[in-house]
């Protein structure tokens, strides 16, 4: 069996300033797939990096579950049931039905026709902290547009984002002593999101309203609605996804083009080469470090026999800076060809549970870096960035940033 050699990969010493980038690129290079064992969950897990190996896991529905979750650690048993229930756990056909429930909301019309109100709340974003000449840009900016759109688009009022905020990130972040005090607390708060969204959904049926609660809980399943609870799981897994992953990514990309000033200068001398911008920041910066699967039964991959209920970890990084994939992968590089970087980079995972928002991700980042490049000159660092501790989110807690007014 081979073993990892040197340190363990999944360890927040080693995530301490993000993704281990060079680290994997070595395991990479030597390894098809490794067994490590772990202090954080039970036993040990396997480790695959290349992107035919990951990319056969999460399509081989039939061999590898999502039913105990994407996570390296197991959820307490008194908790799994409920959450398998929801979209992040289900497997196809499951899966399937309920993705189609909302699938319509992120199709490229939907997008164009929500473009100008994102570019107007893109505006008033940057309005808020321009005069400032800086700010503490991850809850003022890079958070500020996915939660408005997502918000807005479920019908959550106002005076709820805060509280919704602070559980997501409790949910996201619940390795980190600022977040919560121990990985048991993000699961409850994954279960208070859920009662959050049972009871929006209660509201809306009391109080209806355009919004997507409102198409969802009007569609049918085999011929059923959705009971209230049904939606609650529902609404975790779309708030979860349609916000934490673009505030860490648009936080990364300030701290890239802060560290390469040229491309910034690039991207405001010519605003069209922002789409093949946000493709390069999403291979260059995986917001994700991995997803978990689950043998459903004894099998062989990659060479080593793995045992049923053994867990494999796609490191979705990996493909990202492979050389035989891209040509000077560990270069920063926003003149890429977009359409082959987003064909072979593995940000948003692959298979049936392939990001089911990222139109709307990729349009929250168009939107914003189009804002910030128009208006602000010059971005600093005003104090080294804050990393979340965390091995499955790769983002920042704190990243203080200042400009020049445009």
């Amino acid at each position: 069996m081979s073993r990892c050699p040197f340190k363990p990969l999944l360890d927040f010493e080693t995530f301490a300033q993000g993704t281990p980038r060079a680290y994997i690129n070595e395991l990479r290079a030597e390894n098809r797939i490794l067994w490590e064992a772990d202090s954080h969950a039970t036993g040990g897990h396997w480790l695959l990096f290349q992107q035919a190996d990951i990319d056969f896991v999460l399509r081989s529905t039939d061999l590898f579950t999502n039913n105990f979750g994407p996570l390296l650690e197991d959820i307490p048993e008194d908790l799994l049931p409920e959450q398998q229930q929801a979209l992040t756990f289900m497997d196809p056909p499951q899966h399937r039905k309920y993705r189609t429930l909302v699938e319509h909301a992120f199709r490229p019309r939907q997008m164009t026709a929500r473009e100008p109100s994102m570019r107007a709340g893109a505006k008033d974003i940057i309005d808020t902290v321009i005069d400032r000449g800086e700010c503490e840009f991850v809850a003022e900016v890079a958070i500020q547009l996915p939660m408005r759109v997502m918000f807005r688009l479920l019908g959550v009022r106002s005076a709820d984002f805060q509280y919704v905020v602070d559980l997501t990130n409790t949910l996201s972040l619940a390795d980190d002593p600022d977040f919560a005090e121990n990985r048991t607390a993000g699961f409850v708060a994954s279960m208070r999101l859920m009662d959050f969204g049972e009871t929006l959904a209660a509201d809306h049926r009391a109080n209806p309203r355009d919004s997507m609660t409102t198409d969802v809980l009007n569609s049918e399943l085999d011929g059923e609605k959705l009971t209230d609870r049904e939606f609650g799981r529902f609404f975790n897994n779309l708030v979860t996804g349609g916000i934490e992953t673009t505030r860490n990514t648009l936080a990364w990309a300030m701290v890239d083009f802060i560290d390469h000033p040229e491309q910034y200068r690039a991207l405001q001398r010519d605003p069209s080469l922002v789409s093949g911008a946000v493709d390069e920041i999403l291979r260059f910066r995986n917001p994700v470090a991995y997803l978990r699967r689950t043998a459903k039964q004894d099998l062989e991959l990659a060479g080593e026999k793995i045992p049923k209920g053994g867990k494999v970890i796609c490191v979705l990084g990996s493909p990202n800076r492979d050389p035989a994939l891209f040509e000077r992968p560990d270069e920063f590089d926003i003149t890429r060809p977009a359409a082959a970087t987003r064909r072979n980079y593995r940000t948003f995972g692959g298979g049936p549970h392939f990001c089911l928002g990222i139109n709307q991700a990729r349009m929250n980042l168009i939107v914003m870096l189009d804002e910030i490049t128009r208006r602000l000159d010059n971005p600093r660092l005003l104090a080294p960035p804050k990393h979340a501790r965390s091995f499955f989110m790769d983002g920042f807690k704190e990243l203080r940033v200042g400009w020049d007014k445009r």
